[in-house]
């Protein structure tokens, strides 16, 4: 029997936990072995996995204090990988969900088969972070050891069109991530909702989203900023939000399930720095929400196409993306025409026809 294996270390709550959720429930009902190797799991995700599905929990074989938990997990993990009893099965096939450089090495010792799932764009997710040193030898050790895997499965044309412009002869393709997909209820009552969901971290910039509500909260007075998510940067942005005295206009919500925020929302906004396939807008669509996002390298102008289903913005501009709220506040109706038109794009991001494509890929691999 053909054996998936995933290699996530930090199971969370997040985009890319979805899809590790998704896809391992497809290939254990399609009569596949599938195993999932991990650190640390959300007890929400692990309740939703088939009882079918094998976990290989890695044990705390070392701990180094100057490392984050996230950190320190994912070097655990590849310990428990490396000395895997997994050693020259030819019938096994591993997908590193987060395209972790030392599960290719680990893979590579095992003789088993290794995809990378590349989740953002390999270069604007260290350009943002690092300086000009840093970013040149980061982004070298990873496209040198990006050659060594069996295949490449990148969640966004600009990502795969990317790598196929640094490395030769490696099966790279693009394969949207698949979204289950929610039923819109028209009839929900809208509330002066601005909405964003996410991580508090760098990546996301709520800072700048905050930034931007405060330039038009005046105007807008009847509008409340909505942030659901939770991250290391929560403590800092809620200072900066009593600092500038808009307690009362901007809520922090701890990660929810958002669907009910989402169909009862005004405006969706993200502003990260870089991103994949952001499933948040998708998400957003399938509520037919207006979005405004920032027009970063990969992801969301591949789902708005070009703008023709929501609004762009130039990213780290918070002035820019208070023009376009305001904007959109004001034209609620042209707004509204983009997420309708929007909505009726989602077929591309279908569970069954994204599962489907994997399949395909991984089974020309065995």
């Amino acid at each position: 029997m053909k054996k998936i294996i995933f290699f996530m270390p930090n199971i969370e709550r997040g985009g890319i936990e979805k899809n590790l959720l998704l896809l391992s429930n497809y290939f254990i009902n399609k009569n596949y072995q599938v195993k999932i190797v991990y650190s640390s799991i959300s007890q929400e995700i692990k309740k939703k996995l088939n009882t079918k599905i094998m976990h290989d929990r890695s044990r705390k074989y070392i701990k180094f204090w100057f490392f984050s938990n996230r950190v320190n997990n994912s070097i655990n993990c590849f310990i428990k990988l490396f000395f895997s009893k997994e050693k020259k099965d030819f019938n096994s096939i591993m997908i590193s969900m987060q395209d972790h450089p030392f599960s290719i090495i680990a893979c590579k010792k095992n003789g088993v088969k290794c995809i990378l799932r590349i989740a953002n764009h390999p270069r604007e997710s260290l350009i943002f972070f690092n300086n000009f040193i840093n970013f040149k030898l980061k982004l070298f050790i990873k496209i040198f050891f990006y050659q060594f895997a069996d295949g490449i499965i990148c969640n966004s044309l600009s990502s795969s069109k990317y790598l196929k412009s640094k490395i030769k002869n490696l099966k790279i393709v693009s394969i949207y991530n698949p979204i289950k997909l929610n039923k819109n209820n028209n009839n929900i009552k809208k509330n002066n909702y601005l909405l964003t969901v996410g991580r508090l971290e760098k990546q996301k910039n709520i800072l700048g989203i905050i930034k931007a509500f405060k330039y038009i909260h005046k105007k807008f007075h009847d509008y409340i900023l909505l942030i659901i998510g939770s991250g290391k940067d929560e403590k800092s942005l809620k200072n900066f939000v009593k600092e500038n005295n808009l307690q009362k206009k901007i809520k922090f919500i701890k990660f929810i399930d958002p669907r009910k925020y989402y169909a009862n929302s005004k405006i969706f906004i993200l502003n990260s720095f870089f991103e994949g396939q952001p499933n948040v807008l998708i998400e957003s669509l399938s509520h037919k929400l207006p979005i405004i996002s920032s027009d970063c390298k990969s992801g969301p102008r591949e789902i708005l196409a070009n703008g023709r289903y929501g609004f762009l913005s130039p990213v780290n501009d918070a002035l820019s993306l208070s023009k376009k709220i305001s904007y959109v506040l004001n034209n609620y109706k042209i707004a509204k025409n983009k997420s309708n038109l929007g909505h009726k794009s989602l077929n591309r991001f279908k569970v069954e026809s994204q599962c489907l494509k994997y399949e395909k890929y991984i089974n020309n691999l065995f």
